[in-house]
């Protein structure tokens, strides 16, 4: 690969950032990387990408990262970390700060992120509140923004539900981090599904959603870049159907070889949850603040236009995620 990538990945070892990596060099692009620890590596890409070390606490280190870039993609979230980062609060208010206003003295002219559904909840939820303050930010900057606004991803809420077995092999899974309340619920609830029956339903059995697997957002962030038609614009876009979490339950039946039944996860025990943590452990609540978001809304959103303008792949159903992702455990 020759001369100065073009494009920087921010989050490129999360399940999302390492996909767009992979999407954009599939379509020919040149890529940078933006990776908190020298060690790090996008799975996949090895050979194929220039790495730049730097986290969005330190202002030299994006200045360093952003020379030649004309675009950004950003999944950057402190939602599930890998390791020690800012605060979700102070990521959002100072760290996205510091690193839009590097990349306007940079010369930067589109920046594409992903962000949250907009809700009353937000106020009361860190890592949707932070998200709006980046999507503020961007809208009041000279460069051109792309925002999409996605649903529950497949590949974590599947997981967190009760099965395991969903989380499938891809070594930048956020389910497999080794963050100590992904951990723990995992051990709480990992088994439910395979060895109890029992899916614990965000809001209910007949409680649904678009949901969409990280692939397809990655996709879809990929797709936009270079288009003019994608310029400050926000897209709200998710998965190719609207499903319960019943239906998910019946799919899950098959898949588990036995009887899975829906058992209601309420919003308000999701918020006792988030209250309870919050002294302690803010990640915790922050997490549990977004289980609350997921048991309390259900966006209706048509994918299909979105599909169409950027000739994206066919995306995936719960269905055809779970034929390639499920594994016994």
């Amino acid at each position: 690969m020759s001369g100065s990538p073009k494009i920087l990945v921010a989050g490129a070892t999360g399940q999302v950032g390492s996909q767009v990596v992979k999407a954009l060099l599939r379509k020919g692009y040149a890529v940078r990387a933006l990776m908190r620890r020298p060690d790090a590596i996008v799975h996949g890409a090895e050979g194929k990408i220039e790495y730049a070390i730097g986290s969005i606490e330190d202002i030299a280190s994006l200045e360093r990262a952003l020379v030649g870039i004309e675009t950004v993609i950003s999944s950057a979230n402190g939602i599930i970390p890998s390791g020690a980062t800012m605060s979700t609060r102070a990521m959002h208010e100072k760290g996205y700060e510091g690193f839009i206003a590097a990349a306007e003295r940079a010369g930067v002219r589109h920046w594409i992120q992903s962000s949250v559904p907009v809700h009353e909840l937000e106020a009361r939820v860190p890592e949707l509140a932070g998200k709006r303050i980046i999507e503020k930010r961007l809208n009041a900057s000279p460069i051109a923004a792309t925002i999409f606004r996605n649903p529950a991803f497949m590949d974590v809420w599947l997981v967190m539900i009760g099965a395991v077995q969903a989380m499938g092999d891809d070594p930048h899974s956020t389910c497999a981090r080794q963050f100590g309340f992904v951990k723990f619920w995992q051990r709480l609830t990992g088994n439910l599904v395979q060895k109890r029956g029992i899916l614990l339903a965000p809001g209910g059995r007949d409680h649904g959603a678009p949901m969409i697997s990280t692939r397809d957002v990655a996709e879809m962030m990929a797709a936009t870049v270079g288009k003019q038609a994608a310029h400050n614009r926000t897209i709200e876009a998710g998965g190719p159907e609207w499903i319960t979490w019943g239906q998910v339950a019946d799919l899950m039946s098959k898949k588990a070889g036995r009887k899975v039944r829906a058992v209601t996860m309420p919003a308000w025990f999701a918020a006792i949850g988030q209250a309870l943590t919050q002294p302690f452990f803010p990640a915790a609540s922050n997490v549990l603040g977004l289980t609350r978001f997921v048991a309390a809304y259900q966006p209706r959103w048509d994918s299909a236009p979105i599909v169409e303008e950027f000739d994206l792949p066919p995306q995936l159903t719960v269905a055809e995620y779970l034929d390639r992702n499920w594994h016994a455990r």
